[in-house]
């Protein structure tokens, strides 16, 4: 059974590492009590498990991924997926906080909302009633975590969430915004076409489904799009270009 978020049964007992344990082993799936007990034991190894747990019940909440890959890399120096997704968050994070004059209001490609709306595949009130929706107590307020609960609601699938994305790439290109993820790169540098990025992205959406979670730059590889020596090139100079955009 899985527990609410924060769950009653052990908010006084997040110090108690006997309690937050018996309550797992009695079955509970609690985010809580893995949040709480990745705080109080001692191993990294330990510390990354009880973060992994933690994701998977709240996939959305990437605070929870970040934690989670960076523990892993504190066990795994050398894990590369881990490495670069967790560039990709923090990368992702900085746009988001970011208050700079190069982008105006008016030079903004459509919201991924309005773009299934307008292709007719979700209806103006199935948006409205996924963006009123809450999820761990947090506003839907990225495109990322519309996508994610279209999916998991079963109002789209991955292969017309990978359309959408494409065609806010392709409006993204025109307005000439600076590309914000390594795909728009890949696009924009002639690497793959637009067309390769929405079977990559369809493909990476169905594994998502499965939990069988896969970078952007895997499933290129996978599909034989790219090598992987290629992919790692081209994510290195994506994230040079990014810095030096931005004088860091």
């Amino acid at each position: 059974m899985q527990c609410p978020f924060p769950c009653p049964r052990i908010a006084q007992e997040r110090e108690n590492m006997t309690m937050l344990r018996t309550h797992l082993v009695e079955g509970y799936q609690c985010l809580d009590a893995w949040l709480a007990l990745s705080r109080l034991v001692n191993e990294p190894h330990q510390r990354r498990d009880c973060l992994e747990r933690a994701a998977v019940l709240a996939p959305e909440n990437q605070d929870i991924l970040e934690a989670y890959l960076e523990a892993v890399i504190t066990v795994e120096p050398a894990n590369k997926p881990a490495l670069n997704r967790l560039s990709e968050i923090q990368t992702m994070r900085l746009i988001a906080d970011m208050k700079t004059t190069h982008f105006h209001k008016q030079q903004q490609a459509r919201l991924l909302g309005d773009i299934l709306v307008a292709l007719g595949t979700i209806t103006p009130a199935e948006l409205h009633e996924v963006l009123r929706a809450q999820t761990n107590g947090t506003p839907i307020t990225t495109d990322r975590r519309l996508g994610q609960l279209l999916l998991r609601n079963g109002l789209i699938t991955p292969s017309k969430l990978a359309h959408a994305l494409i065609i806010q790439q392709q409006e993204r290109s025109r307005l000439r915004i600076a590309p914000q993820v390594l795909g728009e790169f890949l696009v924009e540098q002639g690497h793959i076409t637009p067309q390769q990025l929405e079977l990559a992205l369809a493909e990476q959406l169905r594994l998502d489904q499965k939990e069988q979670r896969l970078s952007l730059g895997q499933i290129i590889v996978r599909l034989k799009m790219m090598s992987a020596a290629t992919i790692e090139r081209v994510a290195k100079e994506h994230q040079r270009a990014f810095w030096s955009k931005y004088g860091h």
